[in-house]
């Protein structure tokens, strides 16, 4: 059986791929490369080349999760949104500071919506849609509409959607087809993530699907959910924003498949952070209160992760205090820049031999414009920015860079904002630096990691050994009381507890934990969970976590290439949902089921239920079937929320290669 199957895992730093037998479910060919972070696709084309896929290997598959949607929003380049909120009350979202949450400044509020029965509150102000159209329609690139209650009756953003269909060619997006969810800020927020980054996600698809066929691979294509499951890419393409937290459910799903552990902490230690998921009965826990993106909360199911921006790319600095400070800036590392860049590597080895050169920590710190503004944004700089952003078309020294530009401050530049969205990028000494150094791992110039390891020394007054094991060190406290943390709020609502251990006798417990050297009382934290370390740097932060928390840690093969594993191993899982709510019409009441736009009504609740409930399966299975799944397993829930009650159907299945590839059993 020659069939194989290929995952992409679009990082921060790298891209990675791997190549899956899929009768054997084993890795045997894996391969990195460095994210292409202006275009996606270089990186994705560039690690496909690196796979030793052979001559008359078939590729039956090709999955793929990313960092796209969640980069694309906090480098500003999701597309413009108006936001239609149809019966919403303007006073009181403004009143309640709840604009804020909508993730765009282009909102409209009109007349219309339903009530918690489904029933019209007011007719939909049509004429006020065609208004507002006409008055954005050229400032936005795509509309997001959400009515009041629309999970329950979606006439009105139905009939929006038609107007706004007829008089523009504008990309649109409904709130009651992302979400069931009666929240409606969430779901207008959804809405409106969503509808930003419909454009970018079908832009990179497309840029993928072409990129594979030239290489001569013709597999189906499958993205990965912030839940870990897998969804077709057309279904990527509409509801984009659920591919929000996919790298992370992407790590946990393929550090489980690795270590063959049905229920552990999976960690993730990457280059810009630190990511952990639970796995439970070969399942990623997922939030029940919906993935974030940035500070936006969404209806959006996703795994219940939680991100440090701790990683081996992670900017090592000094307090006033002269303590060390890890994060939460990711900087590129030092023996990278001056791989590229010769003079990078011959300024920090001029460093060591210059004895009256002032000690200044900012004389290892560069910065590179890496990628180019347009005309626009440079037009809109100072004369000290557009003076600054000249002389770093080349990676430049920051002490020489600020003198040159007559500034006495890297914050006096005013480039913040450039360096958030990826124009510009810093580079100083950073753990990844330090692991060079040290020799435990040789990607790029070591040398030059010396050099500026031993500069900072001097600055700091300190030897080299006692630096790199304090830096160190404190990356391992960081991640343990993370996990402290996180496994804590496992059966505690995470908004209830601080988001740190805090208080005095909090820290003395923690430091008692790591440390302790107390002659009549010891303190234990021990895990239930064995931990699975995944990511390249997990092996240099874990081994001693896991002992401080007396658990069992598991660092499989190929754990630094798991995001890709869990691109290609997770499951296909279809989700569909039936409501029953009532309905009062003068003396009357009836029962009403909605589902998949439709409604049916029934006189007595238990049938309303019983029907809600055999219909969600089987939506849910259809789903599954159609996404491609074999043999779909199905579990349901039923929640109650106030008079309304929620059936939740789950269709899951493994990929079937040769029904998604549309190839007949027979000819296998």
């Amino acid at each position: 059986m020659n069939r194989y199957v290929i995952g992409i895992d679009t990082g921060g730093t790298f891209t990675d791929g791997v190549l899956l037998h899929y009768g054997s479910r084993k890795v045997v060919s894996a391969a990195k490369s460095l994210t292409t972070r202006k275009d996606l696709k270089q990186g994705v084309i560039k690690v496909l080349k690196k796979l030793d896929i052979k001559p008359g290997y078939k590729i039956k598959l090709v999955g793929i999760s990313s960092t796209l949607a969640t980069n694309s929003i906090a480098e500003g380049k999701a597309r413009k949104v108006g936001l239609l909120l149809i019966g919403y009350d303007q006073e009181l979202v403004e009143s309640y500071g709840l604009r804020d949450k909508l993730s765009t400044d282009e909102i409209n509020f009109c007349n219309g919506g339903h009530n918690a029965q489904g029933a019209e509150r007011r007719p939909l102000d049509t004429e006020a849609v065609k208004q507002w159209l006409t008055d954005v329609k050229d400032k936005v690139d795509a509309i997001a509409i959400s009515s009041y209650f629309s999970p329950l009756n979606s006439e009105h953003e139905e009939a929006a959607f038609e107007i706004i269909q007829q008089y523009s060619d504008l990309p649109v997006v409904m709130a009651h087809q992302l979400s069931s969810k009666l929240d409606s800020i969430k779901r207008a927020a959804t809405a409106s993530i969503n509808a930003s980054l419909v454009a970018v996600m079908q832009d990179f698809i497309q840029a993928v699907q072409t990129s594979v066929k030239n290489l001569g691979i013709d597999a189906p294509l499958m993205i990965v959910r912030g839940d870990g499951t897998l969804m077709p890419y057309t279904e990527a393409i509409q509801k984009p924003v659920e591919t929000v937290l996919s790298g992370p459910a992407a790590s946990a799903i393929g550090g489980r498949f690795l270590s063959q552990e049905g229920s552990s902490l999976v960690v993730d230690i990457g280059s810009t952070t630190t990511d952990m998921a639970m796995v439970k009965n070969s399942k990623v826990v997922v939030s029940e209160s919906g993935a974030k993106v940035g500070e936006t909360e969404t209806a959006v199911e996703a795994a219940k992760i939680r991100t440090i921006s701790v990683g081996c790319d992670s900017r090592i600095a000094f307090d006033a205090k002269n303590e060390i400070k890890i994060g939460p800036e990711r900087v590129r590392a030092l023996s990278q820049m001056a791989a590229y860049h010769p003079h990078v590597a011959d300024e920090l080895n001029q460093l060591s031999k210059e004895s009256n050169i002032t000690q200044n920590p900012l004389n290892i710190e560069y910065w590179y414009l890496h990628n180019p503004l347009e005309q626009d944004e440079f037009n809109q700089l100072n004369d000290k920015q557009k003076k600054a952003v000249d002389l770093i078309k080349e990676p430049h020294r920051l002490s020489d860079l600020m003198k040159k530009v007559g500034v006495y401050h890297p914050t006096h530049l005013k480039l913040h904002d450039l360096i958030q969205q990826g124009k510009i990028e810093c580079a100083t000494l950073n753990p990844t630096d330090l692991l060079h150094t040290e020799g435990a791992i040789d990607l790029w110039n070591a040398g030059a990691a010396k050099a500026a390891t031993e500069y900072l020394c001097k600055v700091q007054g300190i030897n080299r050994k006692t630096l790199v094991d304090n830096v160190m060190n404190k990356i391992v406290d960081i991640i343990l009381e993370e996990i402290i943390i996180f496994l804590a709020c496992q059966h505690t609502n995470p908004s209830k507890m601080p988001a740190s251990i805090d208080g005095e006798w909090g820290k003395w417990m923690l430091n008692e934990i790591l440390y302790s050297d107390n002659s009549f009382l010891s303190i234990n934290a021990d895990s239930r969970y064995p931990i699975i370390g995944t990511g390249a740097p997990a092996q240099y932060f874990l081994k001693k976590a896991a002992r401080l928390v007396n658990t069992q840690l598991v660092l499989p093969e190929y754990a630094a290439v798991a995001n890709a594993v869990g691109a290609v191993s997770g499951s296909i899982t279809e989700m569909r949902e039936a409501l029953v709510f009532i309905r009062e019409n003068q003396a009357q009441y009836s029962y009403v089921v909605k589902h998949e736009g439709k409604t049916k009504n029934f006189e007595q609740y238990h049938d309303a239920c019983e029907y809600a409930e055999v219909k969600s399966k089987i939506l849910a299975r259809e789903a599954a079937i159609k996404a491609g799944a074999s043999d779909p397993f199905i579990e349901t829930e039923r929640k109650t929320e106030g008079s309304l009650t929620r059936y939740l159907a789950r269709a899951t299945g493994n990929p079937k290669i040769s029904e998604i590839a549309g190839i007949d059993e027979e000819q296998k």
